[in-house]
């Protein structure tokens, strides 16, 4: 409803009524941060310097029945090594002129630090989601269709056959993940799990023995479907990040320019450590 004349008309235009601005800053929108979190950190340590490391692997042997009279053959306990390179640079600079830093209302530097660190931050959970299409032999699902419980259970027993600990797996899908399984009876009616679910269409906290975590970085697959790829995997297996610099920031002063610039910086490398620790699972296109 258009706000009724005033009297005298003028109080607007001759600045008898302010124009206030806030102070509350309304940041951007920003996806959520799940998979570093969920992965391998245990070889960071050791690159103090270099831009390579070298993770040896272990094989599994055979048993052989015993052969009195006979020596057994002796197995290699050793195998193919993995090379985790680090080679992964990016930077996000912001830039504030030293007019608009003194003038300005809010803390505009500190607007321009947050949303530095948070492109580097996504910049790297992003680069983990796109080793997810590697996952296993046949990505479940179909491109761009729902996640039914048939594909799930499909997953789980494709991780299990791989010997894969059940201890620290998880879930990692987008928001249509969400909604397809609030579609699932047995996730969301309590006849199904007394005391685990809410009537209101919550469903339970873990899928199978396994948090789902919702995220909008997944890595889209190219072809017609139009969906990306989640995954279900035990993530301290399947990959491995190394951060050598973790946002390093510059706050750079340049008086020439009559401007401050804040640069967040980091230097990083990933691997898929063990392909059969997980399973790709197509999303839909919401």
């Amino acid at each position: 409803m258009a706000l009724s004349a005033r009297i005298p008309s003028g109080l607007d235009t001759n600045t008898f009524i302010p124009k206030m601005y806030s102070r509350n800053v309304l940041m951007a929108l920003k996806s959520k941060l799940v998979v570093v979190p969920l992965v391998n950190h245990s070889y960071e340590p050791e690159l103090v310097k270099g831009n390579i490391i070298y993770i040896t692997q272990s094989q599994v042997g055979t048993a052989t029945e015993v052969t009195v009279g006979t020596e057994g053959v002796q197995s290699d306990p050793t195998t193919t090594g993995i090379t985790l390179t680090i080679n992964q640079w990016f930077e996000a600079p912001y830039t504030v002129d030293y007019m608009s830093r003194r003038q300005s209302h809010i803390d505009i530097v500190g607007v321009a630090e947050t949303e530095s660190a948070y492109s580097l931050k996504k910049k790297i959970d992003t680069s983990l989601c796109d080793l997810f299409s590697g996952l296993a032999t046949t990505v479940r699902g179909t491109d761009g269709s729902a996640w039914t419980d048939e594909v799930m259970i499909a997953a789980v027993e494709e991780v299990d056959e791989a010997d894969v600990d059940e201890e620290g797996r998880s879930w990692v899908g987008d928001p249509s993940t969400r909604a397809d399984i609030m579609n699932i009876d047995k996730f969301t009616k309590a006849d199904y799990f007394a005391g685990e679910a809410v009537p209101t269409g919550q469903f339970r906290k873990d899928i199978y023995g396994a948090p789902l975590y919702i995220t909008n970085n997944l890595t889209v697959d190219a072809s017609a479907g139009g969906g990306s790829y989640g995954a279900y995997m035990r993530g301290v297996d399947a990959f491995a990040i190394v951060i050598q610099e973790d946002l390093d920031v510059d706050r750079v002063e340049q008086p020439l320019k009559h401007q401050i610039v804040i640069n967040t910086s980091a230097l990083w490398g990933v691997k898929a450590l063990r392909d059969l620790a997980g399973v790709a699972i197509y999303t839909r296109l919401a």
